[in-house]
């Protein structure tokens, strides 16, 4: 924190200092520019009334070539780049940049305009692509009878006397010419970066800019200056990077022994996590694990402290739960999941409850002579197969598996935990059910094996839903006139004249909040009751269409 905040006061001293010595090296570059000018305008008028060269212009006016020579020996005089005269008429009659030239219109009519009222003007201008700072004052005769403009080039030689003085980057740049650069002191690398910022973002004049030049940052300055044609205008700048190179060294420092110091702290909290976290981290991750079902982890003492006590307990904790998961596990396989959970919930007592449950026996047929001929092996492998398939598709329907009997099974639906659509899903468990035999059926067959059938009874009543047997050994479980209904539903689903794979009793009907397809069977006598009862053969779910044909009618 202290490296941030120090970081940053140091940023912005260097951020004034520059922004205060761009200011004060504007009006430097003012000076040195407007000195200059004035420089250029005594010289033209010096040159103005050279004797010699004026009985040259006015006695030789016929004679080119004289009147050429002695100019370009005025322009060497005064190390100007190119000079131009022009006639009263504002009409180009010489010009030692282009000497053949003999006629055309003087380039900065203007400045002649001004030059008539103050005697001598200087300004900036653009002349055959390059940027010229030049003056014009008359030739006296002793009356004017033409106009003397000296110019000098404004280039990379130019800019970096002015960088002398003013100890700032500089760079000459014409806005209304594609960003043109005519002088600078940068590097022509970063020329061309400051020439596409010109392009896309330029800086406001006299309004301090923080420009990134070609990955380093640079605090610019833009100042318009008087001109003739074109934008012209000077970029005043200095790099911020090179203004903070000191200051970096001090937070290189700075960071080196902060760097140190955390290199310390980090030996001394290893040591500490050694002798005191690192116990405490494994028990902290032992426990994680845990949590996610992982009864594996244990934890090396290695100390007799409290931190080695805690991490015996934590082992003889996770060797517990690893020996209840076992039994959880072996008990869950023996029972249903559903019923190993009752029963590891609190003591196991003898003793039910009544609950309205939905109770399903199944029972194959034929199955014998699917397996005559078959080992013992294949034979329960076949039939363990066949119990996989169904006891899943019972407890994908919330049901449990109460027990196996043979090749039977009986399954429950509200007990133990209740279910008020236990008649629904014990429906669509029998019809499921029959679809995976058909399944299983092509399997058999394609092995060369003979099919086999299965007969569902289905019935819903009030029964005694609990743990049944000694007080050495329980069976969780279901008793009552309700169950033996539903045993004697599925044995008259062997009854030829019904004709029926899955019958169910008419108050698992009633119970029902779906709507599936049945047909009656009329009513049949139960053993020990003297009622008959209404049954059904459930032959499947009622569809979408089936509902609207029936509305129709």
């Amino acid at each position: 924190m202290t490296y941030v905040v120090v970081r940053h006061a140091n940023r912005e001293h260097a951020l004034r200092q520059i922004e205060s010595s761009l200011r004060t090296g504007g009006q430097i570059f003012r000076k040195l520019i407007d000195q200059r000018n004035q420089q250029i305008t005594t010289a033209a008028s010096i040159l103005s009334r050279d004797h010699a060269f004026l009985e040259a212009f006015a006695g030789t006016g016929e004679d080119r070539a004289t009147t050429l020579s002695a100019l370009e020996s005025l322009r060497s005089r005064i190390e100007a780049d190119r000079i131009l005269i022009s006639s009263l008429e504002k009409q180009i009659l010489f010009d030692t940049g282009k000497p053949e030239a003999q006629s055309g219109e003087f380039p900065f009519p203007t400045l002649v305009d001004k030059a008539e009222t103050d005697g001598a003007a200087y300004a900036f201008g653009i002349l055959d692509s390059e940027l010229y700072a030049m003056a014009v004052t008359p030739l006296l005769a002793p009356a004017p009878i033409a106009w003397l403009c000296p110019a000098f080039r404004i280039d990379d030689q130019f800019a970096r006397e002015i960088k002398v003085y003013s100890n700032l980057e500089i760079t000459f740049a014409d806005m209304s010419a594609g960003e043109k650069l005519f002088g600078s002191t940068l590097a022509p690398g970063k020329q061309s970066s400051l020439q596409s910022i010109l392009r896309s973002e330029p800086p406001r004049p006299k309004e301090i800019a923080n420009l990134n030049i070609a990955g380093e940052h640079f605090i610019s300055y833009a100042l318009p200056l008087p001109k003739q044609n074109g934008t012209i205008i000077a970029v005043l700048q200095r790099s911020l990077d090179a203004e903070l190179a000191p200051y970096l060294r001090v937070e290189r420092t700075y960071l080196g022994l902060a760097l140190l110091g955390l290199l310390l702290s980090i030996a001394i909290g290893v040591w500490i996590a050694g002798t005191v976290s690192r116990p405490i981290l494994q028990l902290a991750e032992g426990t994680r694990k845990i949590a996610e079902g992982d009864y594996t982890s244990r934890l090396t003492v290695r100390s007799k402290d409290e931190i080695g006590v805690l991490a015996a307990a934590f082992n003889q904790m996770s060797g517990g739960l690893a020996e209840r998961d076992q039994v959880r596990d072996l008990l869950g396989k023996v029972v249903s999941p559903a019923v190993a959970t009752e029963l590891l919930r609190g003591d196991v007592t003898l003793g039910g409850e009544e609950r309205e449950v939905t109770v399903l026996f199944s029972d194959l047929r034929s199955f014998t002579s699917m397996c005559e001929g078959a080992s013992p092996q294949e034979m329960l492998g076949i039939l363990n197969h066949y119990f996989t398939r169904m006891g899943g598709i019972v407890e994908k329907h919330g049901g449990i598996v109460d027990k196996y009997v043979g090749d039977a099974m009986m399954a429950l639906f509200g007990a133990p935990m209740a279910a008020s659509d236990g008649a629904d899903k014990a429906m669509q468990t029998a019809l499921e059910m029959m679809e995976a035999l058909d399944d299983l059926n092509q399997q058999w067959q394609s092995e060369g094996r003979r099919p086999i059938g299965m007969g569902i009874g289905i019935n819903t009543d009030i029964v005694v839903a609990g743990n049944m047997g000694s007080q050495t050994r329980l069976n969780y479980t279901v008793i009552g006139d309700g169950v033996n209904l539903a045993s004697r539903l599925e044995t008259l689903t062997k009854t030829p004249e019904y004709g029926a794979r899955i019958i169910i009793s008419a108050a698992t009907l009633m119970k029902a909040k779906g709507r599936y397809r049945t047909k009656s069977l009329g009513k049949v006598a139960v053993k020990g009751k003297q009622e008959l009862t209404d049954i059904y053969a459930l032959l499947g779910i009622e569809t979408s269409a089936e509902k609207m044909a029936e509305a129709r009618a």
